[in-house]
């Protein structure tokens, strides 16, 4: 039996495997994805003229909508890592999709759940030794692991893609929509007059859902980069629960470093060594920029940009390479 059919024969095993996981996470990333595409559509179509409406004794159209942006949602902001958004361009308000906690969770759960039954979750359930009685070298089964990334991330990524093109499919244009107004203008005659002054256009708001293929490569980078360390805990491991356990430590103590050192610029220094921080889609779909000044995030006086995708796939790729080293010279204990 070659090597390059041993391999093929574990990925086909472990694909099998994960088959039933894999579906129900696509199927969960498309609903989503098109369910986000409708409330794009209601906040860029409906709320933007309301919340515009509502800033005019301001003097400022975006009164409103700044206070939303800058104030209580603040929190939300640094938890989820965007910037400044045009409310008023769908695009944008679409690259929020790629940064919502639920999106968040799938990929870690993804990442965590599959990976942690590398090694550890083989010696869990005492199939390991099974395995290893076959003449497959144990860089055999971390490739075929790998092979599997290479197959399920894309994959799950174009998954959310397609629910965004089913989404913008089935709710048709996005034109502005000023029913809300005039609603609101029959309650009252000074909601009246000031209906009267907000400006309408009709014609349908420009849209562009395929620049989320952009920032899907940034989600296909971090997915891996949690797959490759939590691969690594694995390949050190002999209980997936527990594997499971120190993984989801690390991701969360992550999340709330980079969200402590966003609101709290004292503690921005630790930023860069967390996955969230080069987690960046909304920028590479809505500006095109593929690294992060972690320069300005230190305070070094200089710009010293750092590609954030490649970082995360380094990350990964680390991962693997150390679940190698150890994994195939460690003892593999008897099953209990």
């Amino acid at each position: 039996m070659g090597r390059a059919h041993v391999t093929f024969v574990l990925v086909r095993k472990l694909l099998r495997d994960s088959r039933p996981a894999f579906i129900a996470v696509a199927i969960v990333l498309f609903l989503f994805a098109a369910f986000w595409v409708k409330i794009t559509q209601r906040v860029t179509t409906q709320i933007v003229p309301m919340s515009r409406l509502i800033s005019q004794p301001f003097g400022n159209a975006k009164t409103l909508e700044k206070v939303f942006v800058r104030g209580p949602s603040k929190v939300s902001q640094a938890a989820l890592g965007w910037g400044e958004i045009n409310f008023d361009d769908p695009t944008d308000f679409l690259a929020i999709g790629l940064l919502h906690p639920v999106v968040l969770v799938i990929c870690m759960v993804w990442g965590v759940g599959r990976s942690a039954g590398a090694v550890a979750g083989e010696l869990d359930r005492g199939t390991m030794e099974l395995l290893m009685s076959q003449p497959v070298p144990r860089s055999r089964l971390l490739l075929a692991h790998l092979c599997v990334d290479c197959i399920v991330l894309p994959a799950l990524c174009l998954s959310f893609f397609a629910g965004t093109q089913f989404g913008l499919w089935a709710v048709g244009d996005f034109v502005p929509d000023y029913a809300m107004l005039d609603d609101a203008a029959k309650e009252s005659p000074l909601v009246a007059g000031l209906v009267k002054q907000v400006p309408r256009d009709p014609t349908p708001l420009q849209v562009n859902g395929r620049s989320e293929l952009v920032g899907l490569v940034s989600t296909l980078a971090f997915m891996f980069a949690i797959s490759g360390v939590a691969l690594a805990l694995s390949a050190f491991g002999r209980s997936r629960w527990k594997v499971i356990g120190y993984s989801v430590l690390v991701l969360v103590v992550m999340f709330v470093a980079n969200t402590i050192g966003q609101l709290w610029e004292p503690a921005g220094f630790v930023r860069p060594f967390t996955f969230f921080y080069y987690y960046q889609p909304q920028r590479m779909m809505i500006d095109g920029t593929w690294t992060v000044d972690v320069g300005q995030t230190w305070n070094l006086g200089r710009s010293v940009p750092v590609p954030a995708v490649g970082v995360l796939f380094a990350v990964g790729a680390a991962g693997y390479a150390l679940a190698l080293r150890f994994f195939t010279r460690r003892d593999l204990p008897a099953p209990l």
